[in-house]
């Protein structure tokens, strides 16, 4: 199997991509960090109000004892959260969590006496609501951690939604003892297989454990079967283990290694937890957690926005077509989207033709196939504006890696290495390589290659702020254009 193989696998297929939902695990922790946070802070005031109301028969101070519940609630969730207590792992573990909890509450409860005392307003409360109180954030709290451990031990079971599913690259000795290790139903792990390695120096070493070999192994993780992938190849020189993990860069997963002498060689690497087993992380999902929702709400809601905006130039541009010449007002083509699944992008028409086939030829500087109307609206970039459609449909973001025609995709997947890695995330209307110049026709492998080091800077430094400064920059770029054909 040679290099490029692995990455056109299944590249060309047109099968749906099924996405599984990585972000469930990642958000669940800041979710229940929050229901503990208003938890805490609803005992305060309910004690509080139950207490004066059927005990002294007197009006209560709402403000204080929601204040007293603000500090409470803060420095709960800091102490669980800083000590690991909202992790997903220790979210299944519910007498730990438990008496963690107990623990850290005895610690905010004492420090909120000492603060009470420092500022002489402790007379302002009851000891029998602070008593109450702190039984009845206790009492809540646990009881909601033994609710959710019982449900997500039943929503992993058999590889259900929060099942973390891990495939191990290497049907070898170490890969057979990393899955038995980690592979327990406590754990919420689900191992999806152990996968022939392909190395020639001795990568794999347990022919009767293997489910099957690289292609596969894509296979599983472009369907969305896969949430990380493991390496466990200890014999492998160091550059074929090089040569691997640059093979599996492009899959749209989280990439790690077995403890093992490659350590050594992955300085760069953050030394992580799966299960109860440490492993150096190599690669990240792009878009973990909180940014794909993000990522999906800013796509949606400036998208939308600027849809509406843009809408009476859309009819003015599209009437201006029909005038000028005969043919559709979109040029409709298949692209390439978020891991490699194929698309239809929209576009307004600029030329006399419409290829969409095995051989597309890149319009040029004064190409003759551009009509008037259409190199007035390449220079300033208004043939995209269909693709706001293609945002809110969810094909494509407001900012990522350029989509190009298929022929195109498959014909630099050949030439340019990590080509593939541009499809780890939704295309976008415009990005990072764009806004640096790298925009227009590509008829040189080297200003292709430039531009996929540009998009991948991307996708590796993703944010909020990055995208809003991409958008920003696009504007100068549509106002100020260079290298528009």
């Amino acid at each position: 199997m040679t290099e490029t193989s692995l990455s056109n696998a299944n590249e060309y297929s047109g099968e749906p991509v099924r996405r599984r939902s990585s972000a469930s695990r990642a958000l669940f922790g800041d979710i229940v960090q929050f229901i503990d946070f208003l938890t805490v802070i609803a005992t305060s005031v309910g004690v509080a109000a139950i207490y004066h109301t059927f005990a002294l028969q007197s009006l209560f101070d709402f403000q204080s004892y929601a204040a007293a519940g603000i500090i409470g609630a803060t420095g709960l969730t800091a102490l669980l959260r800083r000590d690991g207590y909202y992790e997903f792992d220790q979210l299944l573990l519910s007498t730990g969590n438990i008496r963690a909890l107990i623990s850290r509450w005895g610690l905010v409860i004492l420090g909120l006496l000492a603060f009470g005392f420092a500022l002489k307003i402790s007379e302002n409360f009851s000891r029998v609501w602070l008593f109450a109180w702190s039984i009845a954030t206790v009492v809540v709290i646990a009881t909601s951690r033994l609710i959710a451990s019982a449900w997500l031990h039943r929503m992993i079971r058999d590889g259900g939604m929060f099942a973390r599913q891990i495939a191990i690259v290497g049907a070898t000795t170490l890969g057979v003892r990393f899955a038995e290790r980690i592979g327990a139903a406590e754990n919420g792990i689900s191992i999806v297989g152990l996968f022939e390695a392909g190395l020639p120096d001795h990568g794999d070493d347990d022919a009767e454990t293997n489910s099957g070999d690289l292609a596969a192994l894509e296979r599983a993780a472009r369907n969305g079967e896969i949430d990380d992938i493991v390496i466990a190849v200890p014999r492998a020189s160091r550059e074929n283990m090089d040569k691997l993990a640059r093979r599996l860069s492009s899959l749209p997963v989280s990439i790690s290694i077995c403890p093992n002498i490659h350590w050594l060689d992955h300085t760069g690497g953050a030394v992580t937890h799966v299960g109860s087993a440490r492993v150096l992380s190599l690669y990240r999902r792009p878009l973990e957690g909180w940014g794909g929702v993000l990522k999906t709400l800013e796509d949606f809601i400036l998208g939308l926005i600027l849809l509406v905006v843009a809408s009476p130039l859309l009819l003015m541009i599209s009437a201006a077509i029909k005038l000028q010449s005969k043919g559709p007002v979109l040029f409709v083509q298949q692209r390439h989207g978020f891991n490699n699944a194929v698309f239809r992008i929209y576009k307004f028409r600029t030329m006399t033709v419409a290829e969409d086939g095995d051989v597309v030829t890149q319009a040029q500087a004064g190409d003759a196939r551009i009509t008037p109307l259409g190199k007035f609206l390449r220079r300033y970039s208004l043939d995209e504006l269909p693709q706001l459609f293609n945002v809110i449909r969810g094909n494509m973001s407001l900012v990522g890696p350029r989509p190009h025609a298929l022929a195109h995709n498959h014909q630099y997947a050949q030439l340019i290495e990590n080509y593939s890695g541009r499809h780890k995330v939704k295309p976008g209307i415009t990005g990072w390589a764009q806004v640096n110049g790298y925009r227009g026709e590509t008829s040189e492998n080297e200003l292709m290659e430039q531009r996929v080091n540009y998009d991948l800077a991307y996708i590796d430094n993703w944010s909020l702020w990055f995208d809003f400064k991409i958008l920003l920059m696009t504007v100068l770029a549509v106002v100020f254009p260079k290298n528009a054909v």
